[in-house]
C-alpha cells in the first residue's frame, strides 16, 4: 500500500504544541497510521463537510486527503468538546 505524504497547516502546528508530552506521542503514532490508511477516520457533516476526523481518546485530529497528490492535510488537533469549533 503506497504511503501518503503529510502536510501541516500552521494552526495544526499551534495545537499540537499545546498538548502534552504522552499526547503528543499518541498523536504522533496516529499520524504515521494515518499515512498508510488515510480513511481510518470518519468523514464530517455540516460545515466541516469534506473534512475527517480521527479519534485518539478524548482527542480529534481534523484533516482532508488529497487523492491528486496522494497527501494528508493536518488541519488541527484538540479535545473533542471545542475541536469543531
Amino acid at each position: 500500500m503506497e504511503k501518503y505524504s503529510l502536510k501541516v497547516t500552521k494552526s495544526f502546528e499551534k495545537s499540537f504544541r499545546k498538548l502534552d508530552i504522552q499526547l503528543k506521542r499518541r498523536v504522533d503514532a496516529a499520524i504515521r497510521n494515518l499515512a498508510i490508511n488515510p480513511y481510518a477516520g470518519k468523514p464530517l457533516r455540516g460545515e466541516l463537510s469534506g473534512k475527517m476526523s480521527l479519534r485518539v481518546g478524548d482527542y480529534r485530529i481534523i484533516y482532508t486527503i488529497d487523492e491528486s497528490k496522494k497527501a494528508i492535510i493536518l488541519y488541527n488537533v484538540g479535545h473533542r468538546k471545542s475541536v469543531y469549533e
